[in-house]
């Protein structure tokens, strides 16, 4: 047994040495992301606008407090001299009952004392809970965050318009987890905080309205060795908690918002991570003509991000093309020991679309990564499916404006 496990390693080993292997390179380089929506280029300035919708909330809120204290007080103090009367009625019996022992001691006959009156038990005023109101927001608090990258802040241009809607549905939910000395209780405070965001042009209207964030998200809190140590820190901490749990998950969803703004009109500046693929040294083949198509690629790759339609990049983007192209003419599938074999075919497919993207010559693109997607080869298949939505992506999106 030992013997042919040892043959099988052997014969791996020869084999390795004998096919080709990949040099995985990760590239990063810059590249403008295109907006998915495409608005009259005469509007280079865009304008924030914040609506405070809570503090209608707010307003209601006090107005439903303040009737409530109003009809508490009222109710109070109609019991108050209900009970007043009560009293007065006990008192005034008493006080007869006295005169009247009073006047038999004088009179020097035998009298018992009256009792004094048990009195009934006064009303409490019982002040209402103290009400929570959404906090204060400053209009600067929204536009330091909401900037749309590509344009500049000014009036006359595009309108960004951020609806700021009151916290709702706040609920803390306890789960345990664990058992014995492990036993943990996990916290997490639900909400509901919507923002609606709209964006319009002075010719083209609204192009954009969409309330965000309208369902239940989730604010992470500590857990506890014991659900009575979390009612003890409750205790003492609740408001400010609820304070600074608004003013975190406000904060979130203005990034947020932010995000989508730009992921629909912004030219955002991004980085792309990817890898290209290149031959080590290899005893029975030289690869050098892959080395100088890997340079190009990179060399090319440095230039994608300086414009938004890539014009500074075709030239380079055409010469590495051309030069992996000009490789792929030897491949030769069927031959595995060939220079250009069925794996090195596969490993320049995957390069070639990655170039063809940026240069938006999409169908060519889909082309060449479907053809290493349908090969044999896993390691490109895998990298043929990974890129497939970012290639979908970047089509829509180059769709748009090209």
């Amino acid at each position: 047994m030992k013997t042919i496990l040892t043959l099988c390693l052997f014969i791996a080993s020869v084999f390795s040495l004998s096919a080709q292997n990949v040099d995985d390179n990760k590239v990063n380089f810059p590249y403008i992301q295109l907006p998915l929506q495409k608005i009259n280029p005469a509007f280079t300035k865009y304008e924030v606008r914040t609506n405070h919708l809570y503090k209608t909330a707010n307003n209601d809120s006090l107005a439903v407090y303040n009737l409530k204290k109003e009809t508490n007080q009222k109710t109070y103090e109609a019991q108050y001299a209900a009970w007043l009367e009560q009293k007065k009625v006990l008192e005034r019996a008493y006080l007869t009952q006295m005169a009247a022992y009073e006047k038999a001691v004088n009179a020097g006959t035998p009298a018992t004392s009256p009792a004094k009156p048990i009195y009934p038990t006064a009303p409490v005023f019982v002040p209402l809970e103290k009400i929570k109101l959404n906090s204060e927001l400053s209009d600067n608090d929204v536009n330091s965050v909401i900037t749309l990258q590509g344009f500049e802040k000014g009036l006359g241009g595009s309108i960004v318009t951020i609806d700021v809607f009151p916290i709702r549905s706040v609920k803390i939910i306890e789960t345990k987890t664990g058992t014995g000395a492990s036993t943990k209780y996990e916290y997490k405070c639900q909400y509901i905080l919507p923002i609606q965001l709209t964006f319009e042009t002075p010719t083209e209207g609204k192009l954009y309205s969409k309330v965000l964030f309208d369902n239940i998200q989730n604010y992470t809190m500590k857990s506890y060795s014991s659900k009575y140590e979390y009612q003890a820190w409750y205790l003492d901490n609740a408001e400010k908690f609820f304070v600074d749990m608004e003013r975190d998950v406000r904060k979130t969803a203005i990034n947020e918002t932010n995000q989508t703004l730009n992921n629909e009109f912004g030219f955002v500046k991004s980085t792309r991570s990817t890898e290209v693929y290149t031959v080590k040294k290899y005893k029975d083949y030289e690869y050098s003509d892959i080395v100088t198509a890997f340079t190009l690629t990179t060399q090319a790759f440095t230039l994608v991000g300086k414009d938004r339609n890539r014009a500074s990049a075709i030239a380079k983007l055409d010469l590495a093309i051309e030069k992996w192209k000009s490789i792929l003419e030897e491949s030769n599938l069927y031959d595995e020991k060939a220079r250009v074999n069925d794996k090195i075919t596969a490993m320049i497919q995957c390069n070639l679309a990655e170039l063809l993207i940026w240069k938006g010559d999409f169908d060519q693109a889909e082309l060449y990564a479907n053809l290493a997607l349908n090969s044999k080869v896993f390691k490109f298949k895998n990298q043929a499916e990974r890129v497939q939505g970012f290639y979908a992506d970047q089509k829509l999106r180059w769709g748009v404006h090209y």
